[in-house]
């Protein structure tokens, strides 16, 4: 069953019952003369700018573009003493070379103070970076702390194929807290290997 509007009331229709009468007649002559307002008022148009929105730099790194760390992949479990690893097929005398400090870094990342995913994203970028500026050697300060990110970097790090060594940084790098990595970039081994910076 549908409900019924009631009919509208308007000054012209009159009261609707006796005991309205006086009120009506008294409003209707208090108003007598008068004229409904114009629409005065403009509503604001939204106008469009002219200005292209900014865009981020080419070299600001995306999600799309880091790579992917397996938390799941461990095969560093004991990360107390010294740690060492080349990328099978590469030069063994690689991580030597990291260990007595003949590589100088060209960039240092710093992870104190970090989360694991922050960590993760800080080293992906890291790594991106390297590749786009054709640096070879990196210094990543994962610290001791709880060892958490001391037990993860490594881990991580042997997931990239663009590593091709790390080694227990030297002490003027940080010792226990830090890695010392060989990278990979785009010119052949011999030419990688005579590039290397000498400190």
């Amino acid at each position: 069953m549908q409900k019924k509007n009631p009919p509208a009331v308007t000054a012209d229709s009159g009261p609707r019952n006796n005991a309205d009468q006086d009120e009506f007649l008294l409003f209707r002559d208090y108003v007598a003369g008068t004229r409904p307002l114009k629409q005065d008022k403009i509503a604001p148009v939204a106008t469009r700018s002219k200005q292209k929105r900014p865009t981020l730099p080419s070299n600001s790194l995306t999600a799309e573009k880091l790579f992917f760390f397996s938390d799941e992949f461990e095969i560093f479990a004991e990360t107390q003493g010294t740690l060492s690893y080349v990328q099978n097929g590469d030069d063994p005398h690689l991580a030597g070379r990291l260990r007595r400090g003949e590589l100088a870094p060209q960039v240092v990342l710093d992870l104190h103070g970090m989360t694991a995913q922050q960590a993760k994203t800080e080293l992906a970028g890291l790594l991106q970076y390297c590749e786009q500026q054709q640096f070879n050697c990196a210094c990543v300060v994962h610290g001791k702390g709880l060892g958490i990110l001391a037990k993860k970097v490594p881990n991580w790090l042997i997931q990239h194929p663009n590593v091709r060594a790390f080694h227990t940084a030297p002490r003027s790098w940080g010792k226990h807290g830090a890695l010392l990595l060989l990278l990979k970039i785009n010119q052949s081994t011999e030419q990688q290997f005579r590039d290397l910076p000498e400190r």
